[in-house]
């Protein structure tokens, strides 16, 4: 015969068993799911440090100057509060302001580009809070600092939802317990009373209703907690969607190239930022290495190989690449280690800007530097050279007075007064380069300008002449200049080409306007020639004075050429290649 009492108290037991192996699976589950949702928050607050430290160095003068710069960044980025600090802790926008007490390891770590994020309480409301720490350079003189990025977690009342499952498990499992303790002592109490055998049979049925009406309760229960846990996965999942999408805003807002990578140097991420700085569509790159993507000889494949071989980030640092159309482009760039929720590294990301014009600005700082030094030394020899040029001329002259105009001798003495005027000519070239002209602007027609400087060069030049093709707008807007000296320089560019164009060519004269970068209005003038070009390793000294590659030339004409474009707020830019000619493309503003 079966024992009925024994039976119940066996799937009393494997019913509590269960539910306490289900209470404690499911406290796991929630735990875990909690502990996703604050990883992804976390690695978002970090990516977006870094992406707002970018934008900082990017637009330095605006985080010093600007009152509204910081405030945007805030809003863009739905952040609490974003501070930018000098390693001694003052407030680089407030240098009167409280110092801040910043630990030195964390300088250390973000140095490295590890992943800084702090937690705290407000002192008002108790919220937490959470500051992800990142690291800037003024690309003026390269102080360094550092930028803070506070972030509400994405709930404001996240611990409470958190502790409401745990709450309800807690309780159930000392429900469990403190049911095994009455039904063991009910069934000690009961043993020690006689009973009839109608008393023991009522007995076991009441004890069978209530084990039924009991594991019924309490599956109901665990089906209610069990709808309850599901929509917490489905509020997580559609909170780590957020994230996702978030992310994605924030990867299409900054002004930054982003480009992520995996361990296998593979590409995962390449924003709309990085499409428009390098000119590649970033859909057709993803999964790609980076030497299939750049090439092998690319400084982003070295900067991104050091990085992965040292499982270390790489503090800024400027490079120049090619761009997709084989433009020579610089960037800021800097490398950092990508690591998963259990800080080990799974890939690295690039962060860049152009800064090609800074880049340009500086070049044009030092030409004026030099061209100062130059001045002051052309000024201070000039005229020693010139009193003793006027000896050697006055004997010359004396001496071709004296002997007959048919003396052989004549021939020398000519030479030698050549020579002479030759020498001055350079040293007028010299002052005039080294030496503050005065420029008076004014609207001048630049279609009208060109073609005189075209026609009275062309009537000077010798046969094979070049063929001329002249390809300027009519409707094209004046420019404000000291046409002397735009003239001057103009025929320079247009003798130069007329020179590398020996055995006869092109020569191609285009002007348009435009506006660059949707604020200035300028007038661009190109002047290109087929003729044998300028080797690339000498490209970058050709407005260097005395450089020349003309065995004749005296090496001040571009320079020349070059102080009177800056001088006129103007740039000049030159691409060549050897064997096939040469392109200069001038850019004036226009008047208004």
């Amino acid at each position: 015969m079966i024992n009925i009492k024994g039976l119940i108290w066996l799937l009393t037991f494997l019913l509590f068993i269960f539910i306490a192996i289900f209470s404690f699976h499911t406290l796991s589950l929630v735990s875990s799911v909690q502990k996703d949702l604050n990883d992804e928050f976390e690695r978002r607050l970090h990516v977006t440090s870094l992406l707002i430290a970018k934008e900082i160095e990017a637009d330095f003068d605006k985080l010093i100057n600007d009152p509204e710069f910081i405030p945007l960044l805030i809003t863009r980025n739905s952040a609490q509060q974003i501070i930018a600090l000098n390693y001694e802790g003052i407030d680089i926008r407030n240098k009167n302001g409280l110092r801040v007490g910043i630990d030195k390891s964390i300088i250390e770590k973000i140095e490295r580009g590890d992943k800084v994020i702090l937690s705290s309480y407000e002192s008002k409301g108790r919220r937490l809070i959470k500051s992800a720490y990142a690291s800037i350079t003024n690309p003026a003189n390269l102080e360094k600092g550092i930028v803070i990025v506070k972030m509400y977690p994405p709930s404001d009342k996240g611990e409470q939802k958190e502790e409401e499952p745990f709450d309800f498990f807690r309780a159930l499992i000392g429900f469990v317990v403190l049911a095994l303790i009455f039904y063991v002592i009910r069934s000690f109490m009961i043993a020690g009373r006689p009973a009839t055998k109608e008393g023991e049979e009522a007995r076991i049925k009441g004890d069978t209703g209530f084990l039924i009406h009991t594991f019924h309760s309490l599956m109901q229960q665990l089906k209610t907690k069990e709808q309850e846990l599901q929509r917490l996965r489905t509020e997580a999942e559609e909170r780590a969607d957020v994230f996702e999408d978030y992310n994605e805003y924030v990867l299409k807002s900054v002004s930054s190239g982003v480009i992520a990578f995996d361990k296998n140097n593979k590409i995962t991420t390449f924003n709309q930022a990085a499409e428009k700085i390098l000119d590649f569509g970033g859909e057709e790159l993803l999964g790609k290495s980076c030497s299939e993507a750049f090439g092998e000889e690319s400084g982003l494949c070295q900067l991104l190989d050091s990085t992965l071989q040292r499982s270390e980030g790489s503090p800024r640092k400027e490079l120049e690449i090619v761009k997709r159309s084989s433009e020579r482009i610089w960037v800021g760039i800097s490398a950092s280690i990508l690591k998963n929720r259990k800080d080990d590294a799974i890939g690295a990301i690039l962060i860049f800007s152009d800064i090609t014009e800074i880049k340009r600005l500086q070049d044009e700082i030092r030409q004026k530097d030099r061209l100062t030094v130059l001045g002051e030394l052309a000024g201070g020899i000039a005229h020693e050279f010139r009193n003793m040029m006027g000896t050697i001329l006055g004997f010359a002259k004396l001496l071709s007075k004296k002997i007959g105009k048919k003396d052989p001798k004549q021939g020398m003495i000519e030479a030698i007064i050549n020579e002479l005027n030759t020498m001055e000519m350079i040293i007028n070239e010299l002052l005039s380069l080294g030496k503050a002209q005065p420029i008076s602007l004014k609207p001048v027609d630049i279609n009208k300008a060109l073609r005189n400087v075209l026609i009275k060069s062309m009537g000077e030049v010798k046969e094979p002449k070049p063929k001329i093709d002249v390809n300027i707008p009519v409707d094209i807007p004046e420019i404000m200049a000291d046409e002397l000296l735009i003239r001057q320089a103009f025929t320079n560019l247009i003798q130069n080409s007329v020179d590398a164009m020996s055995e006869g060519g092109e020569l191609k004269v285009e002007g348009k306007y435009h506006a660059a970068d949707g604020i200035d209005k300028m007038v661009e003038i190109t002047i290109r020639d087929t003729g044998a070009g300028i080797p690339k390793d000498k490209i970058d000294k050709i407005f260097l004075p005395f450089f020349t590659t003309k065995p004749k030339g005296t090496g001040l004409g571009l320079a020349l050429v070059h102080k009177i474009i800056l001088s006129h707020n103007g740039r000049i830019e030159v691409e060549s290649e050897e064997g096939k000619g040469t392109t200069f493309k001038i850019y004036l503003p226009v008047a208004d």
